[in-house]
């Protein structure tokens, strides 16, 4: 490892602008994606049902 003794240089930042409208075009495509999954789960038929029940042995001809 490389050891830098701290020197009285302040570190480097790198910094951008916020462009305006990104903001809300990200809360606009949460909120849709937010939706699509509350839909996806109150259709949802149930919980999976199994063939093979805990402790069963599986068919032989699978």
């Amino acid at each position: 490892m490389d050891y830098h003794p701290p020197s009285d240089e302040p570190l480097l930042e790198l910094k951008h602008e916020a462009v305006p409208g990104y903001l809300k075009a990200f809360l606009i495509a949460f909120a849709v994606m937010g939706f699509y999954l509350l839909v996806i789960l109150v259709s949802s038929p149930g919980p999976a049902e199994h063939e093979a029940k805990a402790g069963a042995s599986h068919n032989a001809s699978h």
